[in-house]
This record gives C-alpha cells, sequence and structure tokens, in this order.
C-alpha cells in the first residue's frame, strides 16, 4: 500500500497499525513503506488512547518560546528522546522538537514568528533540483518537513522523490517522458559533481548540528554532576541521633 497525496490518510494509518497487530514489526514496515519507526508507534498510541479520533488530522498548534524552551530543556538534559517528549507534550510530529534543539543549539531565538507557508501542490522542479533535494533530504535524516522549507517544494514532492531516488539513483528523476523538463535527457559531469558536492555539504552541516547537541548535553552534565555529587554524600551520611 502506497503512501499517496501530502499527508498519511486516515486509511493509511489504520492499515499500518492493522499490520503490526498481524505481528508485523515496525522496522519492517520502515524497510517495506519508508514510514519511520516513531510515526507507526505514535499512530498506535493515539489509536489505543482515543480510537479513530486519535488518528484524524489536528489543527497546526503554535507555541511559546517559553514552551519551546522547556521542551528543549528536557531533551538536552537527557534520559528522554524526540518521540517521547511528543507523546508527553502531546507535539503531533517528534521532528518539530529536533527543529527546536537545532535552533537553540546553533544559537538562534526560539521566538515564534508566525507560521511559515507551507507549499500545497508544488512546483516545477528540474532533474537536477529534484536529486538535489533527495540528497538533501537523505542527508539530514528524511526530514520532509525540513526540506519543504529550504527547496520551496511540496511534501508529497519531497517524499516521491527521495522515494524514487532510493529505488532507481538520479536517473528515477527524469520526468515522465524519460527526460527532463529544460530539454536535457542527462545530466552533465560538472553537474554530477556538483550535486555530489552539495550532499556532502548537507551531510556535514546535519553533523555538526548533531554534535552541537552533544556538546551541549555535555556541558549541561559537567554543570550538574557537582549538585548530584553532593546529592549523593548527602544520602550517604549517617543520620544524626
Amino acid at each position: 500500500m502506497g503512501r499517496r497525496g501530502i499527508r498519511y490518510s486516515l486509511e493509511d494509518k489504520l492499515y499500518y497499525i492493522h499490520l503490526v497487530e498481524q505481528g508485523q514489526t515496525v522496522s519492517g514496515i520502515e524497510r517495506q513503506y519508508g514510514v519511520k519507526q516513531e510515526q507507526v508507534n505514535q499512530w498506535i498510541d493515539r489509536f489505543q488512547t482515543a480510537g479513530i479520533d486519535g488518528l484524524k488530522r489536528r489543527k497546526v498548534r503554535q507555541y511559546s518560546s517559553e514552551f519551546k524552551q522547556k521542551v528543549v530543556d528536557l531533551y538536552l538534559a537527557g534520559n528522554t528522546s524526540y518521540p517521547q517528549l511528543a507523546k508527553q507534550f502531546d507535539i503531533s510530529n517528534p521532528g518539530v522538537i529536533c527543529q527546536w534543539v537545532n535552533l537553540y543549539t546553533s544559537g538562534k531565538s526560539l521566538k515564534t514568528t508566525g507560521r511559515s507557508k507551507t507549499m500545497n501542490t508544488g512546483r516545477k522542479t528540474t532533474q537536477k533540483e529534484r536529486i538535489e533535494v533527495a540528497q538533501w533530504a537523505i542527508a539530514n535524516s528524511l526530514d520532509y518537513n525540513a526540506a519543504v522549507q529550504q527547496f520551496q517544494v511540496s511534501y508529497g514532492q519531497v517524499y516521491a522523490w527521495v522515494k524514487k531516488f532510493k529505488q532507481g539513483g538520479p536517473e528515477a528523476l527524469q520526468d515522465r517522458r524519460g527526460k527532463d523538463k529544460s530539454g536535457k535527457p542527462h545530466l552533465t559531469e560538472a553537474e554530477n559533481q556538483e550535486l555530489k558536492v552539495k550532499a556532502l555539504e548537507a551531510r556535514i552541516a546535519y553533523l555538526s548540528k548533531e554534535n552541537e547537541v552533544l556538546k551541549k548535553m555535555k556541558e549541561l552534565e559537567r554543570k550538574d554532576a557537582p549538585q548530584r555529587l553532593n546529592t549523593a554524600q548527602s544520602k550517604r551520611s549517617p543520620k544524626k541521633p
């Protein structure tokens, strides 16, 4: 059952939940259908809590900078994960928390500046553009929402291009007539090299952000270490009669 449209339909969600109920693992579903494990687990949790109503599309929420900071601090303090925090605070997509953490660790503001418009209908692209978007999304751990904002294309386009690229490589991203809309059936060697460099740069940038998060976590651990030591010592100290 393939994924059609920009978002997963109610029928799609029920289908994947049914697969799990029949004994298929969420990791197997991710390998076969490309649906992230945490996404399937989230649907299962919502279905068990609220039934079909829990799977229906919800209104887009806006979060205050104070709320974002609270969630980011909890993540950086450790002993939790994006999916766990998303479940705890009823945030629809764990990737949203990842974006907040990346903003914070790169020194950017968590202030709400208004909801950015997401393209629903997509736009015309060349084969080179489609390859660049697919490579960027893969390099950034399949963060489709971030790719939408980065390249101003639709969610459905990103999803389809990544899937085609994984299955058939760059050639799979030619248009339906078997050639690129720009009139060139194949990319030049220079274009291929440029795309490879961009893919590498995207991966390096993503890993750099992840490294900043780890540094921040270690910094917080160092600050908390004396307090934890004092607490442990006080618990071991004999009580006065």
